[in-house]
């Protein structure tokens, strides 16, 4: 692959939004969230279906994620809860 150096010019304004963006979305700089936003941008310009399905894919796997999170955290609740009890058993013992 060959790579192309470019230069672009910008307001200040928009570079220091790109700049928190970047920090955002954990990118090492602004010209990864540059490529970042022109490769999601390239993708639906280029094929609209397959740029849907990436979309959906990615909101199922985090709705997955955030359910995983969830029960883990009430499990852990339960386990404290419990240990909780057990202790507040051995003080009246």
């Amino acid at each position: 692959m060959n790579e192309v150096l470019v230069s672009v010019r910008m307001p200040e304004t928009l570079f220091f939004k790109l700049k928190e963006l970047a920090e955002k979305e954990h990118c090492l700089d602004v010209s990864e969230e540059l490529r970042s936003i022109i490769r999601k941008n390239w993708l639906k310009a280029a094929n609209p279906e397959l740029f849907e399905i990436k979309k959906l894919k990615d909101g199922i796997l985090n709705e997955v994620k955030k359910k995983s999170k969830n029960e883990i955290t009430k499990k852990v609740i339960e386990e404290l809860n419990d240990i909780k009890k057990r202790i507040e058993e051995d003080r009246k013992k």
